[in-house]
């Protein structure tokens, strides 16, 4: 990452989706989202429940916030779906930050390759998780193909 200064964002306009199978973990964050006063704050239990909360035109959403190690469908596979432009009312350059207990090389390697926009590691602070979102919101994609991101091999789950 760059030691550029950070443009501070505002937080109190911004909607963010949570999702993640442990419901301490969502309320952890929703609580730390809480008191950085955003705008709101919806908690997703899967990669398929946010999905179609996402898919409804009237939530907007600016940020996603979302485990790697769920059951069914893994973080870096709801982000390689994104990017790839599987869901067209999820914009492709969506902010995705991976909060994750996971370190492994080449689960890092994926979500870099993904364009993700933070990784956090759990377990998480709230100074912690400000600062990616800060950094999340100043960081400019510039998208590959869908194809290059749909092709990418995701890690196997352990």
């Amino acid at each position: 990452m760059s030691q550029e200064p950070l443009v501070v964002t505002s937080f109190d306009r911004l909607r963010f989706i949570v999702i993640d199978d442990d419901r301490a973990i969502l309320q952890v964050v929703e609580a730390f989202l809480t008191a950085a006063a955003v705008g709101g704050v919806i908690p997703a239990i899967s990669c398929f429940t946010a999905l179609n909360l996402m898919a409804d035109k009237t939530k907007k959403i600016d940020c996603i916030i979302c485990d790697h190690s769920m059951p069914t469908m893994t973080g870096l596979a709801l982000l390689q779906q994104i990017r790839g432009g599987k869901h067209p009312n999820i914009p492709r350059n969506l902010p995705f930050i991976m909060l994750t207990s996971s370190g492994q090389e080449e689960v890092v390697r994926a979500a870099v390759a993904l364009d993700v926009h933070g990784y956090v590691r759990k377990p998480v602070s709230k100074d912690v998780l400000v600062k990616a979102i800060h950094r999340a919101f100043n960081r400019q994609l510039n998208l590959k193909n869908p194809a290059d991101y749909l092709s990418y091999p995701l890690p196997a789950e352990p």
